[in-house]
């Protein structure tokens, strides 16, 4: 397919998690990472990104698309946890049967694959700005795997830990192949400038809570 997802590997090459749910809205998957839904904004990926890279001590002033005569907007943001130098903000957007999730550097949605399957089934993927790699399937609130690269490749991950239909040859890294995988299983395709745009976001102070 055109667009598919495997440029996710590519365009996010300092760490990401990307995260699948099925039939669940977006800002459902954020409320189930732990966001209250009044705290979820509209933000694009350079505006996450200023508040990602903010450090504590940098003025306001320095984010570019913020009115700081815009009071009430500054003050749903501070309530939201924008402006406190968050650990992991998190973005979601949907195609046809599925929301998804894009993490930035982050791993939450790894911490919470039981709470987001619920009544569904969710795969993540997920690769640390080191290079390591590790992908995860759960149902039903339920994890049934989470493994990887090392794992699969030494054939170590039992029959019951096994992702239905995925197999890895170790021909390509293991983000990529998954990737390719949710491409060919499920049609999934996502178009770059869609995840570049406005989505629903939620920032978390912490990674893992």
């Amino acid at each position: 397919m055109v667009n598919g997802i495997r440029w996710i590997a590519n365009a996010h090459d300092l760490g990401y998690t990307f995260t699948l749910c099925e039939n669940i809205t977006p800002e459902e998957l954020l409320v189930r990472l732990g966001a209250q839904r009044q705290h979820i904004h509209e933000l694009t990926e350079d505006e996450a990104m200023e508040f990602l890279s903010r450090e504590e001590d940098d003025p306001l002033g320095d984010i570019d698309f913020l009115d700081l005569e815009d009071e009430p907007l500054l003050s749903r943001l501070a309530e939201a946890g924008f402006l406190s130098c968050p650990e992991a903000i998190v973005r979601a957007g949907a195609v046809p049967g599925w929301a998804y999730a894009i993490e930035e550097f982050s791993a939450r949605s790894t911490a919470h694959l039981a709470a987001l399957s619920r009544g569904t089934r969710t795969y993540s993927v997920y690769r640390s700005v080191n290079g390591e790699h590790e992908i995860g399937y759960a149902r039903d609130g339920k994890v049934l795997t989470y493994c990887d690269q090392l794992t699969l490749r030494s054939g170590e991950a039992g029959a019951d830990e096994a992702i239905p239909d995925f197999t890895y040859t170790d021909e390509e890294l293991l983000d990529t192949a998954f990737l390719r995988f949710l491409e060919d299983k499920h049609g999934i395709a996502i178009a770059w400038e869609d995840t570049w745009g406005p989505l629903p976001t939620a920032a978390f102070a912490r990674i893992y809570e």
